[in-house]
């Protein structure tokens, strides 16, 4: 037999499992695959044939070293009652030589369980969320958020940033003065929270306004470091490495809660100190936890930065191609989040042959990954558009390059943030987030 390697190893199961015991015992049963990689196939259904699965036993026994001891095991077996939950782990497609088709799968990692979340809506009573995402760093999307802030602030909106970037905070030096600089920041929140109840006065030491706005509109900022970090460096990376952990209840009823839905509560919160009219988040660069929470958990607009290089579209193949295990099925009349998402072409070419390079590239990418196909029954509802489509998500906003903003430092250098400054490199970008806040609005 060829070698079995990770990506090879649940296709294989799911096909032995499809032959023996028929295609729709991947949905009504599961499949566990632990945080070492190693799957189980767990049987939930009781008339399931006896003579099948002890031929599974003995067939899949090649798969090794990724199949568990126990190949086949009900939750009384594992000692894990919430294997029951009809409700439990993901439906999704595979696509591999050796199988094509639907399969339930449940996954346990040490690290990475917020990936495992379907997006999530809008939460009622906080205002539209715009999340600013890169898969690399260097492609200004700190800068943009920061001009976005002056160009709602200009406008007469109010906004309240926030830094998640736990690791490489800037938005708070960029933003404020030292000297203004709020006690807590982000950072001080996931540690502290973690060991005690978090109340209005801690939250309320969360925020400072930003002087650096003009016009009628306020803008406040959560940065990610705040003064009390500033003062104890020495125990920043020991803040950073406790950040991520789950936040256990001292009621053994209640579950812990993870990354992604102790950042949901804290903006839920966080939103009703103030009457702002957008939320604007900083997320860190990559694909790592906080990435989840930010995309997946938050429920609002993700604008995804990239310049025109291989590197930008290759990295966010993974993300797409793993974001679209949770495409809705055709029909479906909820919001698809889908719709929520849009790229940026960040220090763009003055040249329309640029952009169209750069659209051309992201068309099929999003066709590769989260378009439905065309041509179907259903064709209506499906999601998908032409590659011209300017309301499309692969139709990215373009920000001119421009040496102005190479070393951006508004604090020494505020006029960056005047309106007839950055109109004239940002207008795609500003004009696109206007047309979402007013969609926003009007829902």
């Amino acid at each position: 037999m060829a070698e079995i390697l990770y990506d090879d190893a649940l296709p294989l199961f799911a096909a032995r499992i499809r032959d023996l015991l028929g295609e729709r015992s991947l949905i009504d049963n599961l499949i566990l695959r632990d945080s070492e990689g190693r799957l189980t196939f767990v049987r939930l259904d009781p008339a399931a044939n006896e003579t099948a699965l002890a031929a599974l036993r003995g067939e899949v026994a090649a798969l090794a070293p990724y199949l568990d001891p126990q190949p086949v095991a009900t939750p009384a077996d594992l000692f894990d009652d919430s294997l029951n939950d009809p409700a439990l782990g993901v439906i999704e497609w595979i696509e591999h030589p050796a199988f094509s088709g639907f399969v339930r799968v449940v996954e346990r990692r040490i690290a990475g369980q917020d990936w495992l979340r379907r997006p999530l809506p809008p939460q009622d009573g906080v205002p539209p969320v715009i999340v600013f995402a890169s898969h690399k760093g260097g492609v200004g999307r700190s800068t943009a958020l920061a001009v976005t802030t002056a160009h709602l602030a200009a406008t007469g909106r109010n906004a309240l940033v926030i830094d998640l970037d736990l690791e490489a905070p800037g938005l708070g030096g960029m933003l404020l003065p030292a000297d203004q600089l709020p006690e807590f920041g982000l950072l001080d929140f996931y540690v502290e929270s973690g060991l005690r109840a978090i109340d209005r006065a801690f939250l309320d030491r969360m925020i400072a306004p930003s002087p650096l706005t003009s016009g009628r509109g306020l803008v406040h900022v959560a940065p990610a470091v705040g003064r009390r970090s500033e003062s104890y460096p020495a125990n920043l990376l020991g803040k950073l490495s406790r950040a991520y952990l789950e936040e256990v209840s001292p009621d053994p009823a209640v579950p812990p809660r993870g990354f992604l839905d102790r950042t949901r509560v804290l903006i839920k919160d966080l939103a009703a100190m103030g009457r702002y009219d957008a939320i604007l988040v900083d997320a860190r660069a990559g694909l790592n936890e906080t990435t989840a929470a930010t995309l997946l958990g938050l429920g609002g607009w993700s604008l995804l930065f990239g310049i025109d290089t291989p590197q930008t579209f290759q990295g966010y193949r993974y993300l797409l191609a793993f974001l679209g295990r949770y495409r809705p099925a055709v029909g479906d009349t909820g919001e698809d989040w889908r719709g929520r998402l849009r790229l940026v072409h960040a220090k763009a070419a003055a040249n329309p042959d640029s952009w169209t390079h750069f659209y051309d590239q992201a068309y099929d990418l999003f066709a590769e990954t989260l378009y439905d196909e065309a041509g179907g029954a259903d064709d209506d509802a499906a999601f998908n558009f032409d590659r011209h489509d300017a309301a499309a998500p692969h139709k990215a906003w373009h920000i001119l390059a421009d040496t102005t903003y190479a070393e951006f430092d508004p604090l020494s250098r505020p006029e960056v943030l005047g309106s007839e400054v950055f109109r004239r490199t940002f207008a795609d970008l500003l004009d696109g987030i206007d047309r979402l806040l007013e969609t926003a609005r009007d829902v």
